[in-house]
């Protein structure tokens, strides 16, 4: 399991990465699932369209990845359903796209697809993830 390291208070803090794959099409989702477990990520893979609320399908998740598969219709739709929970837990999303022109014109939040898992887990390690609860002892 990927895992980021963190300080508090002069205290390493070892923090799993979850990534919430939202799948759109579920054989691509699994896909990039097993891909991202494979290099040890901890995966969690929504159905589109998907059966929990927000905040049921994002607890624990420190970022969401949209599969190339999912609309521009049905990310934008699921984006506004889960963005007081996108926000509120300051979760990142990273967009794999099919189309160049819209990865390269949306920004360093856009992904090409296909890419190969080393850019991806690139992009991934760079993301700006929240801070875990840490309780103190």
């Amino acid at each position: 399991m990927k895992e980021r390291f963190l300080y508090k208070q002069g205290d390493l803090v070892t923090v799993p990465t979850k990534i919430a794959i939202l799948g759109g099409n579920s054989v691509a989702g699994r896909a990039l699932e097993a891909l991202l477990q494979g290099v040890g990520y901890d995966t969690r893979l929504i159905e589109d369209p998907p059966e929990r609320s927000a905040e049921q399908l994002l607890d624990g998740v420190r970022l969401l990845l949209l599969a190339p598969t999912l609309g521009a219709e049905s990310r934008e739709t699921l984006l506004v359903e889960m963005g007081s929970t996108l926000e509120a837990t300051n979760i990142p999303v990273l967009t794999l796209s099919t189309s160049l022109k819209e990865a390269l014109a949306e920004g360093p939040d856009f992904i090409p697809s296909p890419c190969r898992l080393e850019d991806l887990t690139k992009k991934i390690e760079a993301a700006p993830l929240p801070a875990p609860e840490v309780e103190s002892a």
